[in-house]
């Protein structure tokens, strides 16, 4: 997949990159699905769907014509080309953010949808490995900033351009009137549903680091190592570094045609001031509140926050609606690990019970699970500190890792104590893991020897 990549990418005039989709063979079987039909069909059911949401089909029109306005997409107009034969069409469909202040409504295109031979182009199409590190080690890695800043790129996917030679297999219908005549469009950029997409977009992030990274010493490891996806998280020790990064961040991704918007920290005085500095027209996102790769984060006390809210308990109880709820707890780092093992282990008793799915749960489960419910309601405001360390001002940082077990589950977790060099001493949770111990009993010993090498 890499030689694929360095073999067929290009920049154009202005530095963006262009990249080829990476199929598995040169003549790619989904040309010959006929998906213009099934697109077309499925397009008639998402008219449906917006007829009877007025607001979500104008936000989705709103969306289509940015494509077109930014030049992300183009209209067939050419009566051969649209009749092309073998030419790929996606459907696509909304996906609706409402927690997000921006781009609450996303195009995303079904490239999955297998055409009349069975073969869809995800199908087709090389994934390529994973680049970056795990949402876990990101998040570590930025508690360790005394300063910390984040941001996001605007419009990530859509700022790789495809070669147009490839852009046939992107190709949708549209039109913003039920009445008017079904339109055909091409995508010409890296697009959401794509199964090649997320590392297309990685690495022509890490390519503008290698290729325009020399002048710029701070940012250029940062690009590697504090991205997940589009959302760096990074930081620094003194204010200093701050201004440096923030100008290198800023001009070393322009040069790919990367753009950084919604720029928070925990110094906002200093990042209103560089922004003033610098001249830029960039974005400063001034909540007191964040959500960052999907943890609550409080600027103004520079702490975690964690609050559980539950939505309204089902009319009836059964194995679907309790997993379904269990399925929306969070927990990345194991921050509340003693309170999610516990729907853990229920799930296990509700697989163990050999109730069906939309089954109402027996008497002694359903007290259980009610009990849980209740419990869990009541963690709210549960706060964990940003930093663990002040820098240069610490003396020591130690690692204490812990790991038990018993018939029940087992677990692992680590801590980090710092003392500071007026001999103050803090604790901070770094992590911590749990587990279902198996059905099939395994001695308390050997679990917690698994459990040992869990943490690690």
């Amino acid at each position: 997949m890499r030689r694929v990549y360095a073999k067929s990418t290009e920049r154009d005039e202005n530095g963006r990159y262009v990249v080829k989709l990476p199929f598995r063979s040169e003549n790619s079987p989904c040309k010959y699905g006929h998906s213009k039909n099934i697109a077309v069909k499925r397009l008639l059911g998402l008219e449906r769907k917006l007829a009877r949401d007025k607001e979500l089909k104008q936000q989705y029109t709103e969306v289509i014509n940015e494509y077109l306005l930014l030049g992300h997409m183009e209209k067939i107009l050419d009566e051969p080309e649209r009749n092309k034969g073998d030419a790929v069409y996606l459907p696509h469909h909304a996906v609706v953010r409402k927690d997000k202040l921006t781009t609450k409504v996303r195009v995303v295109y079904d490239a999955s949808c297998k055409g009349t031979n069975g073969v869809s182009l995800n199908d087709t199409l090389m994934i390529g490995p994973t680049l970056q590190a795990d949402l876990r080690h990101i998040v570590m890695r930025w508690r360790q900033h005394p300063i910390c800043l984040a941001a996001d790129i605007v419009k990530m996917y859509r700022q790789i351009k495809v070669a147009r030679s490839d852009a046939d297999f992107q190709r949708i219908v549209w039109r913003e009137d039920p009445d008017e005549e079904i339109e055909d469009f091409r995508v010409l950029t890296v697009t959401f549903g794509t199964s090649s997409a997320p590392y297309l977009a990685v690495k022509s992030l890490h390519q503008v680091a290698c290729d325009e990274g020399s002048t710029y010493p701070l940012a250029v490891e940062r690009v590697k190592s504090d991205f997940y996806m589009d959302d760096l998280m990074t930081g620094c020790e003194s204010e200093t570094e701050v201004k440096i990064i923030y100008s290198e961040m800023n001009s070393l991704l322009e040069k790919g045609g990367f753009q950084l918007q919604k720029w928070t920290s925990n110094r906002m005085s200093l990042l209103e001031t560089l922004k003033e500095s610098s001249g830029r027209d960039l974005e400063i996102k001034t909540d007191k509140v964040t959500k960052i790769l999907g943890l609550t984060w409080i600027r103004n006390t520079d702490e975690f926050d964690y609050s559980v809210k539950m939505s309204p308990p089902a009319a009836t109880e059964t194995k679907r609606t309790v997993i379904s709820e269990i399925s929306r707890l969070y927990d990345p780092l194991g921050w509340i690990a003693p309170c999610i093992i516990t729907s853990k282990v229920f799930i296990q008793k509700l697989w163990i019970s050999g109730i069906g799915w939309d089954d109402e749960l027996p008497p002694n489960l359903l007290k259980e699970w009610r009990y849980y419910r209740s419990e869990l309601e009541k963690l709210v405001d549960f706060h964990l500190p940003r930093c663990m360390s002040k820098g240069k001002e610490d003396i020591t940082m130690e690692l204490h890792g812990f790991s038990d077990a018993s018939n029940t589950a087992y677990a692992a977790v680590v801590y980090c104590r710092v003392v500071s060099a007026t001999s103050q001493v803090h604790s901070h949770l770094i992590t911590a893991k749990t587990k279902v111990a198996p059905v099939k009993q395994i001695s308390i010993p050997r679990l917690e020897l698994i459990s040992g090498t869990h943490g690690t």
